[in-house]
Parts: structure tokens; C-alpha cells; sequence
């Protein structure tokens, strides 16, 4: 009666006090009733996984007491949590167990997971299995007699017939607009069948009866937009639609804000009761600590007699042991003279693109000459580059020593990246004067190959900066050759030869080892010395390696093969959208002023994008349940709230809008971080502008093929 009456807090305070009444003297069948009820209480506050626990915790004492009607009813409150927790994939596994057990059973319970599995089809877009399941639901309550079932709960049995009915009705008419793509007026019919006034009667039994109507109004409105081009009646239905939808989202942001202050003081109180039982086990354990400390003396004793006679024992061999340590401390300083030495080579090679960067800004701010100019502007970007990949290669070199990499696979085309690769080096050519020469051979228009864009790109980046960087004059070639192919996987060879200064033969071992490959270079030459390494490294991912042939004073050519999985692409349909084309709105969310102009900028090259700006995170919550935004650009570290924080409040009011993280951080632990708190992708700072256009541009191709917005997903 607490639940029904929303006392949840009260609920749940009795019904602990219950499950240790029943632990105390051993009432499992209490016990587990009461674990029901609390996960019942728990997902009327949207808490879904502590309410899956219970129940299953009330399910496992099912088992032991082998009652199947408990079963029954714990299986359908882990099916609840499941659909209103997005968990389909677990649904799907556990609703087969489910319904055999009701049938067995000839419970009430069969039609309301049947409904679950109803509203799962509807939440997941899975338009033709909601149709058959509504159908199935339909045929099963006019030939069922529900005076026959075996009741689990007190029913009113013709307001649950009732209910189930409009239930099922709602959702296989929506099945039927969907399926027919909003175009076949038949196919509109089952949605003048429903009573709406019935409808509205269930809105104080159950707060999503308003987004139904607001749905179902909406629906209509599609209707005599599409079919019956009534523009009269479709504004009726809009505005009904509208008012339904607000007064639901009004009731779900209450309900929210109710919901998380309900769950502080039952965390809270839960962990008054985890304290207290702390304290009980420290004190059991103190009559321990006697005997346990007798045994530890005794153990000690044994250890210090043995440790005795091993160390007078050792003695007899001090002569060995001091020559060994005498090796290992000349090894370790051989060590630190050439960590030393590479953190000199460091030192250089970050000032000389910084120095490089603030004088072409200030050449460029001086320069009237528009060729000069642009001429700078290429050496800047240039530099800008160099230190963005040597920064790129010192994280990178950290991170491989303790993480292994994990390939993301994506469709892209072989040509796509090395056009990619040469634009960020091609400035650095240039510069030297040096002739880019790139051959790839043909392949079919349609054929994309799976492949970590990133991580491949930064070993052909890496190896064509190397080869750059060791040739005075002459040409860089990359070469892309087929050896071979079915129909699954393509293997290809890539080289990048050079005319520069070579390597000795006797210098093959160190080449791709970190720290000592600047050794053979007679520090005639610049470079960190973690290209290679980093190379070598990231091909051990792909399941390759890497070798290379070189003359003295001629060059060096460096290749390696890599068999990919071949995908085939799809031809972009265009997907004619219900609504009037407008800009994607898009809000930039950071606290760094130069950081949102930057990204104000690049947004604002994009066509059909516009943006506005806020630097604080508290406003930007303001901001977004204010406006109606298409995309949120969010950055993690900020002051008073970070971009974390931001995130997870924004998932309390609007879990749908795409959230996409702008950081200069990157690591799996951020990764991990971000996606717990509902952040869609990170993209890293700093990017290529084309990579993030392309990554803003899908979540418009996402917000296009979605053709509607239901009112009931909202």
C-alpha cells in the first residue's frame, strides 16, 4: 500500500526492517517477498540495477525453496528492470524462462511480461516483432476466461483486462503507422479505435499514460498531415500532442528530482547499517587478535632463525655477489647517461616548434605580402603538426609500456588514409624541398577495408616524418601493393622509401628500440627517437612486423603487410524526413575562452550547423532544459562542475540528445569514465578539422534517418 501510494522512502525503510526480522529467525519466504517489494520500490525511482539485484537476490530464495509462483513473480520484476533499464539483450535471454513458468502456472503474470515485451520491441525500433507480439497479446485476451488464472496479486479483474487491451491496442496500432513508413491511410485506422478517454482515465494510475496521448494525438496529426492533408485537424492534434507531451515531461522532471533525494537517504541509511555492522565484525575479531599474534611471533621466530642461517650461508659466495653489483651498477648508469641524453634530444626537439610557432605568428602578424604570409601560415601549421605528433609519440610510448592496444575496426578506404597521411606531412616536404611521391594500386570504387583509422595513420605518419626528416634532398615514395586477396580479407605490402643517409648493417638491432636508436645517428640529425619504437609497436596490434633495406648515403626502405577484412559499401539512400529542413543547433560547453572559439569556428564552417556558447556547467544545464539542442560539445575539465558531472544531470532530464566530450585527455580510464556518465564519444584535442566534421556530420545522418521524434521517447 506504501508503493501504490508513493511513501517510497517510508517503503523502504519497513521493508529492511523486514529482511532482517526474516534473516533473524529464518522466514525465506518473507525474506524474498520483501526483496520483491524493494526492487518494485526501487524501480519506481528509476534506480533499475539495484532493483534487477533484489529481485534476484528474492529469486535465488525461490529456488532454494523451489516455489515456482515466487519465481514467477521475481522473473517478471528482473523483466521490468531490464525494459525500463535498456538491458534487451538480457530481456531477450530471460523472457522465454519467464513465460514457460507462467504458462505452467496459468498466471496473469504471462500478460503483463508479454506487455514488457511489448513495450521492448517499441523502445528498440523493432516495429514488425511489436506488431506480432500486440497480436498475439490481442487473440490471447478474447480467448482466455480470467476468472480461470492463478492470481499472484489482488486484482480488480476486469480493470486488468481492461488495461492489458489498451495496452496492447496502443501499441499495435503505432506498429502499423510504422510499418507502413507513415505513408498507407489504411494502415492509420487502428489508431481511431482507441478510446482516448479510457486512456485518460488510467493517467492517475500511471504517469507515461500522458506521453501515450501525447503520442497517439501525435499520430494523428501525422495523419491528416500525410493522408488526409486536414490541416485543421492537424493543428488540433499537434497542440493536443504538445500540451500531453509537456505535462509528462513536467512530471517526469519532478519525479527525477523526487527520485534522487529519495535515493540519498536510503544510501545514506544504508550505510549507517553497513557501519554498524563493521564495528559488530571488528569486535569478533578482537578475541582473536590473542592467538593470532602467538602464531605470528612463533612464524616470525622461525623466519628470523632461517633467515640466519641463509645469510651466514650466502657469506661464502660475498665475492660474487659484489662483482654482480658492480655490473649492475655500471648498467644502470649506462642507463641513465642515455635517458639523460634522450631527454637533452627532448628538451631540443620541443623548443624548435615552439620557437618556430610563436616567431612565423609573429612574422605573420608583420607581414603585408599575401604570398609571404601564406608561406608562413604553411610552416606554422607545419610545425603545429610535428609537435603535435612528437607530443602524441611520448604519451604514446608510456601508455604501450603498460596497455595493450585495442584496435577500433571501422570501414574506410586505404586511399582515403594515405591522402590523409600526405596532407599532414606534405608541408614538412616542402619545406625541405623533397619531391612526395604516392603509389597505390587500383581498387574496386565499392570496397572498404576494416581498419583503426588512427593507429594506422600514426604509423605511416610516424614513418614518413622519419623518412623526412633523415633526407637532405631527393624524394619520399609511399607505395600501397595488393599480394594478395579473397573474399573476405585483402593483405597489402606498404613501403616508404627515402634517398637519405641509410643505416649500417651492424646498427639493425637498435633501430626500433626506444632511447638507444639515436646512438648509430652520431647526433647528426634531429628526431626523439620513438618513431620507430612506436611503428614496431602498434604493428605488433595488427598481427604484423616491420623490416627494412638500406644503403649508406642512399636511403632506406621500410615495409610491412597487414591482411584487413574487406567490407563492401552501401549506397546512401537519402531518408525524406516529416519535418521541414532546419540548422543542427549544437551547444559548445567550455570554460576555456581560446578553446570555444576555436570550436565556435569550426562548427560554424560546417553548413546547416549553428552554435551557441557557455563556459559554465551549472548554466549549461539551465541552457539545455531550456533550449532544444540537436548536439552538445562538452569539455571534461572544468571548474565547480566538470564535464562528468554536467553529463549525468543532463541524463536526468534528456538521456536521448548526443553528448560528445572535447578533451586533450586520452586514456582507456577516461574512456571508461566517460561513458559511465553518459558521454557518447570523445573526440581528442587537438584533431583534424575533416575527421571532426565527419564525426559531427554522423550524428546529423543519425538525427535524418530517424524520420520522427515520438512524443514517448522524448
Amino acid at each position: 500500500m506504501l508503493v501504490k501510494n508513493d511513501s517510497l522512502y517510508k517503503a523502504t525503510v519497513l521493508l529492511n526492517d523486514a529482511i532482517r526480522f526474516s534473516k533473524k529467525y529464518n522466514f525465506k519466504d518473507t525474506e524474498a517477498k520483501s526483496y520483491n517489494a524493494l526492487g518494485q520500490v526501487l524501480t519506481k525511482m528509476s534506480n533499475f540495477k539495484r532493483a534487477e539485484s533484489y529481485h534476484v537476490k528474492a529469486l535465488k530464495i525461490y529456488d532454494s525453496l523451489n516455489q515456482d509462483k515466487g519465481r514467477d513473480l521475481s522473473y517478471s520484476g528482473i523483466l521490468n528492470s531490464y525494459v525500463l533499464g535498456k538491458n534487451y539483450s538480457k530481456f531477450d535471454s530471460l523472457y522465454p524462462i519467464a513465460q514457460d513458468i507462467s504458462k505452467q502456472l496459468n498466471s496473469e503474470i504471462y500478460f503483463i511480461n508479454l506487455r514488457y515485451k511489448i513495450k521492448k520491441d517499441y523502445y528498440s525500433f523493432d516495429n514488425s516483432s511489436m506488431l506480432e507480439s500486440s497480436n498475439i497479446g490481442i487473440t490471447a485476451l478474447e480467448t482466455t476466461n480470467f476468472d480461470s488464472l492463478n492470481y499472484s496479486k489482488n486484482y480488480r479483474i476486469e480493470n486488468l483486462k481492461k488495461n492489458l487491451h489498451q495496452s496492447y491496442q496502443y501499441y499495435n496500432a503505432i506498429a502499423h503507422v510504422k510499418l507502413s513508413n507513415f505513408k498507407v491511410e489504411e494502415d492509420y485506422k487502428p489508431l481511431f479505435l482507441i478510446n482516448e478517454d479510457e486512456l485518460k482515465a488510467s493517467i492517475s494510475t500511471d504517469i507515461n499514460s500522458y506521453r501515450k496521448i501525447a503520442s497517439l494525438n501525435y499520430y494523428k496529426y501525422l495523419y491528416y498531415t500525410n493522408s488526409n492533408k486536414n490541416l485543421d485537424s492537424a493543428n488540433k492534434y499537434l497542440l493536443k500532442s504538445d500540451t500531453y507531451k509537456y505535462t509528462a515531461l513536467n512530471n517526469i522532471e519532478l519525479k527525477n528530482i523526487r527520485n534522487g533525494e529519495l535515493v540519498d537517504k536510503i544510501i545514506n541509511a544504508e550505510q549507517k547499517l553497513a557501519t554498524a555492522n563493521e564495528t559488530r565484525k571488528k569486535e569478533a575479531l578482537n578475541s582473536q587478535i590473542f592467538l593470532v599474534s602467538t602464531i605470528i611471533m612463533s612464524l616470525t621466530l622461525a623466519i628470523i632463525l632461517t633467515v640466519f642461517y641463509f645469510y651466514f650461508k650466502a657469506r661464502k659466495n660475498i665475492v660474487k655477489i659484489n662483482e654482480a653489483l658492480k655490473a649492475s651498477n655500471s648498467k644502470l648508469i649506462a642507463i641513465d647517461k642515455d635517458r639523460l641524453e634522450f631527454f637533452s634530444i627532448l628538451s631540443h626537439e620541443l623548443r624548435t616548434p615552439i620557437y618556430g610557432i610563436s616567431g612565423l605568428a609573429t612574422l605573420i602578424d608583420q607581414e603585408n605580402d599575401a604570398i609571404k604570409k601564406q608561406s608562413y601560415l604553411d610552416s606554422l601549421i607545419s610545425s603545429s603538426n610535428y609537435l603535435s605528433i612528437l607530443i602524441d609519440n611520448i604519451l604514446q610510448a608510456n601508455r604501450l609500456k603498460f596497455d595493450n592496444k585495442t584496435l577500433r575496426l571501422k570501414p574506410d578506404k586505404i586511399e582515403k588514409i594515405v591522402s590523409h597521411v600526405v596532407s599532414t606531412i606534405a608541408v614538412a616536404a616542402k619545406n625541405k624541398d623533397l619531391e612526395l611521391i604516392v603509389n597505390i594500386d587500383k581498387s574496386d570504387k565499392n570496397e572498404n577495408i576494416l581498419v583503426d583509422k588512427v593507429a594506422f595513420s600514426q604509423i605511416l605518419i610516424n614513418l614518413a616524418y622519419n623518412a623526412i626528416r633523415y633526407t637532405k634532398k631527393g624524394s619520399i615514395t609511399i607505395n600501397v601493393i595488393e599480394k594478395s586477396r579473397n573474399d573476405e580479407e585483402i593483405t597489402l605490402r606498404f613501403e616508404v622509401k627515402d634517398t637519405g643517409i641509410g643505416i649500417k648493417e651492424e646498427h639493425r638491432s637498435v633501430v626500433f628500440s626506444a632511447f638507444e636508436n639515436k646512438t648509430f645517428l652520431n647526433k647528426n640529425s634531429s628526431g626523439s627517437g620513438l618513431g620507430l619504437y612506436i611503428v614496431k609497436t602498434l604493428l605488433k596490434s595488427h598481427n604484423a612486423d616491420i623490416d627494412f633495406i638500406s644503403t649508406p648515403n642512399k636511403g632506406s626502405c621500410f615495409f610491412f603487410e597487414i591482411t584487413f577484412q574487406l567490407s563492401m559499401s552501401k549506397e546512401n539512400k537519402s531518408t525524406r524526413t516529416l519535418f521541414t529542413h532546419r540548422d543542427m543547433r549544437v551547444l559548445i560547453v567550455d570554460d576555456n575562452k581560446i578553446n570555444l572559439l576555436i570550436t565556435k569556428k569550426n562548427i560554424e564552417k560546417i553548413e546547416g550547423y549553428s552554435c551557441q556558447t557557455i563556459s559554465n556547467g551549472k548554466e549549461a544545464i539551465c541552457l539545455v532544459k531550456e533550449k532544444d539542442f540537436d548536439l552538445i560539445l562538452m569539455d571534461i575539465n572544468m571548474p565547480d562542475m566538470d564535464g562528468y558531472e554536467v553529463t549525468k544531470h543532463i541524463r536526468m532530464f534528456n538521456p536521448y540528445i548526443p553528448i560528445l566530450a572535447l578533451t586533450a585527455l586520452n586514456s582507456s580510464e577516461i574512456s571508461a569514465k566517460a561513458e559511465t556518465s553518459g558521454i557518447n564519444q570523445i573526440i581528442t584535442k587537438p584533431y583534424i578539422f575533416e575527421d571532426f566534421k565527419a564525426i559531427i556530420l554522423s550524428y546529423r545522418t543519425m538525427y535524418n534517418q530517424s524520420n520522427i521524434i515520438d512524443a514517448e521517447a522524448i
